[in-house]
């Protein structure tokens, strides 16, 4: 049996639904976007999108419609599942929470799906919603005007049984539908409407019926009211229907750009204006003109005007003011602005306001570690067409070396400091500490990259002591704190204005400051001091019960200098006090649980909600809630971050940003940051920190000081943000990626149709351009399919959930790219009408570098006909030059190259062929295995090649050298249609099939039975919702050398665009979090009253079974973001087996049981 954890790391990014609502308030302007299965809602506002909510749904998302029942003042939302599962839902503005108002289940075991997919309309008035679900029927729900609750489903019958699209039309007195179908016999498509009667649950017949359209007619656009009507977009025209259906009143356009695309969607601005998205990325408004009287509602004319390029549309949403939001799933989504005409003719009429990173589809990925520390960086080809790219996707927060130094000595402690005579809102200097020493450092040299320390006679700072706290204050000085006083330093001159001691000969343990305020503690004793323009004054001090271990003063009221709020970590009996100031009363004391000390605490607001943070001797951080008016902290969570003492400092990642995140230094350091009102820790891509602190000067802006022992290294900092995307943009479809180590290269396969020429920017034309190009011979390639109808050129298909044109042939071109700069260096053309199918590296022994190998087809003039002629080509980088060293033709499409013990493996066609490379520098094959259908994906481990077939699942063939031969081993007898397959250990293997589901297969290699020895029987079973494409060995984080775990996980890319994570699991561990999942799916309830059980099962139209051998890890680690009273109740009555005793699992202990599964990823 195999056990597997498997969880997402970057959630999907393809935005599949975008509607405008008003769902969170009455005046709240809400964007609603599918991504998958999440739901996310942002609000527009003057500043742009603010994320208010990220809501999952059990289940992939098909459709979600707004509408406002009777007597609400803000809408809800209909939702309707890839299972058939629907839901109405509202949200609670008193609780903030989402709340199920009506779920049902559409599913009907004898209907026969709908081969267009499912679609759902609401009529204008919002009083019914027609569902296409099933083939020959549509399902009905009259909308109750008083309880959601209420509502009931019925079906009512339709004499054509391929819908094409479905709309509810504008202006009717009862709710009236208009759909496309297409004649079985004939092929052509017909235009019909329907009046649904609601009391007896039957369609009537309409206004319009409109024969024989356009043959490629595929959408319907509802026009408003007062005119109504709709316009039907085929390939080559669009087709205004007046509301009367009267034909002869009908307006047809043939817009020049409709013959080099697609239309995909539409958006409508009024009764007058339509925004139309083809698939490359061409915004077009549609004028509906009226007739000579201007008060006529009759339409006489459509002009269509392209707007500009953006993004490949799947939705179009108008927001307000001109801004519309372009969803995408095949490259970044947009927010764009509409400008007024422009002047010239040329000029585009929209701005691109905002871009959100998209990653789907990825169809291929490598993982590498390009900094030799075992932490992976993910390159994936993401994107289709004008929209793809190369994304590189690293995981947490890197720091951008830009100037570093060794004193030679432990830091004990850094602080920026802005003093001298050129001081103004640059820092100048770095005050350092060390035991018993303090140093302050200069800069330099013309570009100040030198670091100097500044001679004692030239300032007044404590040099012989060391330094516990520096920072700049008000009234124009520098405050320094040593054990033995308090300085207040002139910030022009580094002379000596005023000192403080403490009395009785005290030493000074812990200090902390703000602009105006500082508070010193001397071991129990602790004084308060203000800074004025008359130097340091005593305000107060008190005697504590025990000594002090961590202390701040940190202002978190906007637009005030100073706090009324000391926070207060004392040693013996470990808690955290809030003292009021000045006159240091307490006002509340909390018990920190724990026998291991505070070292730091900070104060801070994040999104407008007040925190208070505990780091501890063990690594661990508290955060508490807080409201410091009142002195009161709400319910701990606890968070470890590191295994040695941790201490945190508040930094800005940018100065144009007004929020503060907090730097958690320890050997795992951290960024604490807020989202969507969440906490977020963030890894930090450096190996241990001791201090840091904010630097911002003219040669380093906005940059850190950061401190490794005696290490000091000034970087700037990423975004603020998990996961980091970056993007190179190719302006072609990114197929096929591989990686050469040895010369540090990508070799990326892109292409483009035959007869469109490579865009502005796109990198074929960029190569082209420098010369950098070169082209392979000619061949004999079939000429394209003519389609049999003379006015439709193409045909749309839906393949791993993008359109593409099926009877395209392809420009093809191999690119090499620099690993550290990702600069395109050189390219090499394929022929025309070759289609590119895959890359590998291959180090032949016999050769002393590496092979670039790509396997490419001639796709045949039948789509049904098998092809029969493909290619291999062997290319080598070296010193700048590409070079085709042979070129083999093969029987069919290579779909898979894989490199097999210094052999070339291929897949071609049904037949697996290993190829060997001569002296003579040619390919010979020396074994094939011919038994399979369509061999599309290849995995191999030791002597065992895994096989993941068009429709026979798997297969496992063993090469047996010795007899030169490859046979059968075992096979997986289940019909899958894989889309990807993956080898974990040696009897365990993984695929993705068609429906979004993952499954695990063993062999049981220890039987002595022969039918158990020739079957790879299921062990594992799980819903992701979302394809597969690829499955590569590798992790996002720093790899830990102990955990076996990460060491064998794998990553996945998906149609969708998101990053997974599979880690295998030992059967006690699989049981332990087995437990924890059924108890957090129980206090989480789910949107809709879908169950986790039902949602993770295996589907497929024909069968479901229950998920098995799975970890949900994402449910799982929900865990660490519920309130204490819900982790309370998961945890209760979970025993877990410790050195052969049984023993209670506790909140603590289960919070770091996840978080060290959360932190592998």
């Amino acid at each position: 049996m195999a056990y597997n954890y498997v969880v997402t790391a970057q959630p999907p990014t393809s935005v599949t639904v975008s509607l405008s609502a008003n769902f969170t308030g009455r005046n709240d302007i809400n964007l609603i976007a599918v991504k998958g299965n999440r739901l996310e809602v942002a609000m527009v506002t003057a500043e742009g999108l603010k994320p208010l909510l990220d809501i999952p749904i059990y289940g992939r998302i098909e459709a979600v419609l707004p509408f406002r029942p009777k007597g609400e003042d803000k809408d809800v939302l209909f939702l309707l599942t890839e299972r058939l599962k629907c839901m109405i839902f509202s949200f609670n503005t008193l609780k903030r929470r989402v709340e199920t108002q009506y779920s049902g289940d559409l599913f009907q075991h004898t209907g026969r799906a709908s081969e267009a997919g499912f679609l759902a309309v609401i009529d204008p008035d919002a009083q019914v919603i027609v569902l296409r679900l099933y083939l020959g029927m549509l399902k009905v729900i009259p909308l109750s005007q008083t309880d959601c609750g209420a509502m009931t489903a019925f079906d009512v019958r339709v004499e054509q049984l391929d819908i094409l699209d479905l709309a509810f039309l504008h202006g009717y007195a009862q709710p009236t539908i208009a759909y496309i179908h297409q004649d079985e016999l004939s092929g052509i498509r017909h235009l019909e409407t329907k009046v649904v009667d609601c009391e007896e649950k039957v369609l009537k017949d309409g206004p319009m019926h409109v024969p024989a359209i356009e043959m490629e007619s595929q959408m319907l656009v509802p026009v408003p009211g007062p005119m109504g009507g709709l316009i039907v977009a085929g390939q080559q025209t669009l087709q205004y229907v007046p509301k009367d259906g009267d034909q002869a009143k009908s307006v047809t356009s043939q817009p020049k750009e409709f013959a080099t695309s697609v239309v995909q969607c539409f958006c409508c601005l009024d009764s007058k204006r339509i925004l139309l998205g083809d698939l490359h990325g061409n915004l077009m408004m549609v004028l509906l003109k009226h007739g000579s009287d201007a008060r006529s509602p009759i339409v006489s004319d459509m002009e269509v005007v392209v707007l500009g390029r953006v993004t490949s549309p799947r939705t179009i949403c108008y927001l307000d003011n001109g801004v519309v939001f372009i969803g995408s799933s095949l490259g970044d989504s947009q927010l764009i602005r509409l400008l007024p005409e422009p002047e010239v003719e040329s000029t585009a009429q929209i701005e691109v306001m905002e871009n959100f990173p998209g990653l789907g589809p990825i169809s291929d990925l490598v993982v590498v570690d390009q900094d030799r520390q075992g932490q992976g960086l993910i390159v994936t080809c993401s994107g289709f067409a004008h929209a793809g790219t190369l994304r590189c996707v690293r995981s947490g927060i890197g720091i951008q070396d830009l100037a570093n130094a060794d004193f030679g000595a432990m830091v004990q402690g850094v602080w920026a400091l802005r003093t001298g005579m050129d001081a103004d809102t640059y820092d100048t200097n770095i005050l350092t500490a060390f035991v018993e020493q303090s140093r302050l450092i200069g800069f330099t040299g013309k570009d100040m990259d030198e670091l100097e320390e500044i001679a004692s006679e030239d300032h007044d700072f404590i040099q012989d002591e060391q330094t516990l706290h520096a920072a700049n204050m008000a009234h124009d000085c520098v405050v320094q704190i040593v054990p033995s006083k308090i300085l207040l330093v002139d910030t022009a001159t580094r002379r000596l204005k005023h000192t403080w001691c403490p009395p009785d000969n005290g030493q000074i343990s812990v200090a902390t400051g703000n602009n105006e305020q500082i508070v010193v503690a001397c071991a129990q004793h602790l004084f308060y001091l203000t800074v004025s323009a008359d130097g340091l004054q005593l305000i107060s001090n008190r005697v504590l019960a025990n000594e002090v271990s961590c202390l701040d003063v940190s202002v978190t009221t906007p637009n005030m200098s100073t706090t009324d709020i000391c926070a207060v970590g004392l040693w013996k009996d470990i808690s955290v006090l809030l003292l009021y100031l000045p006159s240091l009363e307490e006002g509340s004391s909390t018990k920190l649980d724990s026998e291991i000390v505070s070292r730091s605490v900070v104060k801070c607001v994040f999104e407008e909600e007040e925190y208070l943070f505990v780091s501890m001797g063990d690594g661990s951080v508290n955060s508490f809630p807080a409201e410091f008016r009142t002195a009161r902290l709400g319910l701990r969570k606890r968070v470890v971050l590191g295994s040695i003492p941790a201490t945190m400092r508040t930094f800005q990642a940018s100065r144009t940003s007004s929020s503060l995140n907090i730097f958690v230094c320890s050997d795992r350091p951290s960024v604490v940051y807020s989202s969507n009102q969440k906490l977020l820790f963030a890894n930090v891509n450096v190996k241990g920190v001791d201090h840091i602190c904010s630097f911002n000067s003219a040669v380093y802006p906005e940059s850190l000081v950061v401190i490794s022992e005696s290490k000091i290294v000034f970087g700037r900092v990423d975004d603020i943000q998990k996961l980091h995307i970056r993007t190179i943009e190719l302006g072609e479809t990114p197929r096929r990626i591989a990686h050469d180590v040895a010369s540090a290269s990508f070799g990326v396969l892109v292409d483009r149709e035959v007869g469109t020429l490579p865009g502005p920017g796109s990198i074929t034309e960029s190569l082209a351009i420098k010369g950098c190009t070169s082209k392979a011979d000619a061949v004999d390639v079939p000429a394209p399919r003519m389609p049999s109808d003379a006015g439709s050129g193409k045909s749309v298909s839906q393949s791993n959930g993008m359109k593409h044109y099926i009877n395209a042939r392809m420009a093809t071109t191999f690119i090499i790219f620099d690993e550290h700069t990702l600069e395109a260096l050189c390219g090499y053309e394929l022929v025309d009408g070759e289609a590119v199918l895959s890359v590998c590296i291959m180090e032949f022994p016999n050769e002393a570098r590496p092979f670039y190998c790509i396997g490419t087809t001639l796709p045949e003039d039948d789509d049904d006909d098998e092809d029969t002629k493909g290619f291999i080509h062997l290319l080598q980088w070296h010193e700048g030059n590409l070079i085709r060293v042979f070129r083999k033709e093969v029987q069919g499409a290579c779909y898979n190259l894989l490199s097999f013990h210094g052999k070339l493996l291929a897949s071609v066609n049904h037949a697996v062929a290993l190829y060997e490379w001569t002296e003579s520098r040619e390919l010979r094959c020396d074994c094939v295995h011919s038994e399979l259908v369509t061999v599309l994906y290849l995995k191999a481990k030791g002597d065992f090649i895994l096989c993941g077939d068009l429709m026979r699942s798997l297969t496992l063939l063993q090469h047996r050298p010795t007899e030169g031969v490859m046979s059968l081993v075992a096979s997986d007898f289940k019909t899958n249609w894989m889309f990807a397959v993956d080898i974990m250990d040696d009897d365990t293997f993984i695929g993705s099939e068609e429906y979004g589901n993952l499954f695990t297969c063993v062999r049981d290699s220890s039987s002595s039975r022969d039918e158990d020895l020739k079957q790879l029987n299921t062990s594992g079973r799980f819903h992701l919702a979302d394809h597969v494409n690829v499955f590569r060995p590798g992790s996002l984080t720093m790899k830990d050398t102990d955990d076996k775990a990460q060491q064998q996980s794998l990553l996945f890319g998906t149609v969708g665009g998101s990053v997974g994570v599979i880690f295998p699991l030992d059967e006690s561990t699989f049981t332990f979090l087995q437990h924890v999942q059924t108890r957090v799916a129980d206090v989480i309830k789910s949107i809709g009253n879908i169950s986790h059980e039902d949602f993770r099962s295996f589907y497929s139209p024909s069968l479901v079974q229950p998920q098995a051998g799975f970890i949900d890890g994402d449910l799982v680690e929900m865990f660490l973001d519920l309130p204490q009273d819900r982790m309370m109740r998961v945890a209760r009555g979970l025993t877990r087996t410790q050195h052969g005793q049984v023993v209670e699992v506790t909140v603590d202990y289960l919070t770091k049981y996840i978080e060290d599964f959360s932190r592998l990823h």
